[in-house]
């Protein structure tokens, strides 16, 4: 840099820099660009670009764009916590639903506990009375004979619209040795159909699917049972029993008559001795 020097007419002397003119353009561009810098600095601060993206810790965003980022932030954190809630609402209605199946699996198996326990009380007090046969003569006695409604099936669920019934036979063999009898026997429901006298036999009103064997072996005792199904338009009125020796012979013992309104519509009916009435053949 170089020193001007300037003679007044008075006889003073200016010094001034030679090289340098205010009133050159670079200053009036310097101070554009310094207030270019300065409005974009403001314009990035207050849109956001300045500040963090990410703010956390309890730092709240005081510019749009950090507004704008944390309002997505929390947008994302709770479609992650509707998602968690969905999931466990499905897993909730999964297990009631399970719970729900789980209870008529329940319900299916207590009746058919029930139902069992039924029927081995009347087993248990049939078998006192075979034990103990006062008054019995030797030889095949027709000891018990029973028709019941069923409700429920073998597997405990509920009977819808078919008449089912079971029956049990028990024949008691009164003895002195190890003799073994053989035999065969018949039931005969006699009632009203279509208004008419109608009569239906052991094998005419076995379930589909059902064999009727009527055979048997008894040495001591043997508990006979079988499932009768009747039409719609069947009312039965009596049931004739009648067991037959491997002989042909059918003492007037084990032939039985028994009215259905001795047993009907009970969920447990015992027909023993004193309500049958013996018939000759």
């Amino acid at each position: 840099m170089s020193l001007e020097y300037k003679f007044e007419n008075r006889g003073t002397v200016q010094v001034r820099p030679t090289g340098i003119d205010k009133r050159s353009p670079c200053w009036y561009m310097l101070i554009g660009v310094l207030l270019l810098l300065t409005a974009l600095a403001g314009w990035l601060f207050f849109s956001g670009y300045m500040t963090p993206a990410n703010a956390s810790g309890g730092i709240h965003a005081m510019t749009l764009r950090g507004k704008m980022d944390e309002q997505e932030r929390l947008l994302a954190q709770q479609t992650t916590a509707i998602r968690e809630l969905e999931d466990k609402l499905a897993s909730a209605k999964r297990g009631e639903e399970i719970q729900v199946v789980a209870n008529e699996e329940l319900k299916r198996k207590f009746a058919a506990a029930e139902a069992n326990l039924t029927v081995q009380r009347d087993k248990l007090a049939l078998y006192e009375e075979i034990l103990s046969p006062a008054g019995l003569e030797q030889g095949l006695h027709l000891q018990h004979f029973a028709v019941k409604e069923r409700l429920v099936d073998n597997d405990g669920k509920k009977i819808g619209g078919a008449r089912l019934y079971q029956y049990h036979l028990v024949l008691a063999h009164i003895r002195g040795g190890d003799e073994v009898i053989k035999g065969s026997y018949s039931i005969a429901i006699s009632g009203k159909q279509d208004g008419k006298s109608a009569s239906v036999l052991h094998k005419d009103v076995t379930p589909a699917g059902e064999k009727a064997n009527t055979a048997f072996e008894v040495k001591h005792y043997q508990s006979l049972e079988g499932n009768l199904v009747f039409p719609k338009d069947f009312v039965p009125e009596s049931v004739k029993v009648k067991v037959t020796l491997a002989s042909g012979e059918t003492p007037e013992r084990l032939a039985k008559s028994y009215e259905w309104s001795s047993f009907s519509n009970k969920v447990s009916a015992v027909a023993t001795d004193s309500t049958a009435s013996i018939t000759k053949e």
